[in-house]
């Protein structure tokens, strides 16, 4: 009977291995803060004074990739009701950013820059011209000299992800309660 239950037992837990898989199409997304908190009352935005980074290449560069996600990242804050000032001493919060590949800043560098990380490695990336990007926003209070908020993506450029970069920020800012 002992036997019997062994191997009843030994079926039943080889079928519960599981094994992680990551697609190369996945976006991976690590977030702190509470966006709906930190914004809570506020209604006026602008670009931080001095975070802005640009890490990209310059085929990326030369699709105006910052402009566009720039245009992105303040078309979703304004679809949620909040209002761009050009003037920085205006705003409610700054909203800084940082856009980059993996050829010009490491993992490492975005840990030191921003405190955060995804973890997604290149597993199921076989194809040599994949570059893992990186986008990091943040969320600035005046007066306040850390981030209240902020949120890193990774992913694979040349994947079989087609997200845009305005569903991308969307992804990106999906906490954000209109």
């Amino acid at each position: 009977m002992k036997y019997i239950l062994s191997l009843i037992l030994l079926f039943t837990l080889s079928g519960c291995v599981s094994e992680t898989y990551q697609e190369k199409s996945t976006v991976n997304l690590v977030t702190t803060g509470d966006i709906n908190n930190t914004l809570q009352g506020k209604k006026t935005f602008s670009w931080h004074p001095t975070i802005s980074a640009n890490y990209l290449n310059k085929e990326l560069n030369n699709r105006d990739t910052e402009e566009r996600f720039s245009h992105s990242l303040k078309s979703s804050l304004e679809k949620r009701g909040f209002q761009f000032v050009d003037n920085a001493t205006d705003a409610d919060f700054y909203v800084g950013y940082g856009l980059g590949l993996e050829e010009n800043i490491q993992d490492e560098d975005i840990l030191e820059k921003t405190g955060l990380l995804t973890g997604i490695q290149p597993i199921g990336v076989e194809n040599d011209d994949s570059k893992k990007a990186s986008i990091f926003i943040a969320i600035f209070l005046p007066n306040e000299p850390y981030q209240q908020w902020s949120v890193l993506a990774q992913g694979y450029t040349n994947s079989d992800n087609k997200m845009s970069l305005d569903e991308l920020t969307e992804f990106m800012l999906h906490n954000l309660k209109k």
